[in-house]
């Protein structure tokens, strides 16, 4: 098979690997269609994190279909069509964390068997838990799979900060993780959703893709003078920070949040980034981060994901815009890392 090889930086080569085989408790898939995330792209830029060796393999919003079961494998089968849960989620299922089905927060999230664990979604083939198998209806296609991930992280931004129609809410960003997470926040029944962005061009898109109410573009001014105006002086009930990076955004969320209200922080910081805390202070927010996703009161997060966009609350088609071959993965790179340049917002490689 053809799968991606990640060397570090910028150096990824598609390489010829033998076909894996799946073990016990293990699906051998096909991959079609694999996403890559805003975290694919940090060791992309610098020096990878969380105990990730170079060469290695990534991609962990994918979907495809079954090629083969391990042993013990009944609840599928050969042909179906599959979402697929990422695999560095994994938790050690004995920690306190993981009892209470908080696999997402565990220590030791992401290794199985004293190995650091990734998804494959960048080859042909991936060995893939069962446990991580979603069989797809057939009105998701496998490109609209691959955004799950996104809208479970959403769902669970969301359980953490519930909103409802008297909410005013704010989304800085306008990547995939901000396009799902306003489409969530409508669907979930928020009175007002606000998105922030610095370029004209996703804001257009986020409207047209039912991901916002209102749009803020930094570029027309300070957005958190313009959100104060817009709610009458208040601000947002809860603002959702999705940028990460080296970001001065979460100060920018604790300027638009109101009195006695909340910050969800999903952006993935690689560096300091520094928080006005006497103004969270005298406002009494609730700051919050939320990493990835699980279950929620024994609801696989997952699961909400799935129904939602079978269900057609929420729909991808809008803001997955680009499409490489696996053999130009470099390019896929390239244009997921200069957005601006590229006016890409999801980009999907297919192996």
């Amino acid at each position: 098979m053809k799968a991606a090889i990640f060397y570090g930086g910028h150096d990824i080569r598609v390489e010829e690997l033998p076909d894996p085989e799946p073990g016990p408790g293990e699906i051998l898939v096909r991959v079609r269609s694999a996403g890559i995330c805003g975290s694919d792209l940090h060791p992309y830029r610098s020096p990878p994190v969380g105990g990730i060796r170079e060469p290695h393999q990534r991609g962990h919003e994918l979907a495809g279909d079954v090629v083969a079961l391990g042993e013990g494998v009944e609840d599928v089968s050969a042909g179906q069509r599959i979402g697929i849960e990422a695999e560095h989620l994994l938790g050690c299922g004995v920690c306190r964390a993981c009892r209470h089905g908080q696999n997402h927060i565990c220590a030791q999230r992401g290794f199985r068997g004293g190995e650091r664990q990734e998804s494959h979604g960048f080859s042909q083939l991936d060995v893939c838990l069962a446990s991580n198998c979603h069989v797809l209806p057939e009105s998701i296609s496998f490109d609209a799979a691959t955004q799950l991930d996104c809208y479970a992280c959403g769902v669970h931004a969301l359980n953490r900060n519930p909103v409802g129609p008297d909410s005013t809410v704010v989304v800085i960003g306008t990547g995939a993780i901000g396009m799902t997470l306003g489409q969530l926040a409508r669907a979930y029944g928020a009175g007002q959703v606000v998105m922030v962005g610095t370029r004209p061009e996703p804001l257009t898109i986020a409207m047209e893709a039912n991901a916002a109410d209102v749009v803020l573009a930094i570029s027309d001014g300070d957005p958190v003078e313009a959100l104060l105006e817009a709610t009458g002086g208040h601000g947002a009930d809860v603002v959702f920070e999705t940028v990460g990076g080296r970001a001065s955004t979460i100060d920018q969320a604790v300027g638009m949040a109101r009195y006695g209200g909340a910050v969800s922080v999903l952006g993935v910081f690689t560096g300091s980034s520094s928080v006005d805390v006497m103004a969270a202070y005298r406002k009494e927010l609730s700051i919050r981060w939320s990493n990835s996703y699980s279950s929620w009161e024994g609801v696989s997060e997952y699961q909400t994901a799935l129904r939602l966009l079978s269900s057609g609350w929420v729909d991808p088609s809008g803001f997955i815009t680009t499409h490489y071959p696996l053999d130009s993965i470099g390019e896929a790179f390239a244009a997921a890392d200069d957005k601006r340049n590229s006016g890409a917002i999801k980009v999907i490689v297919h192996p």
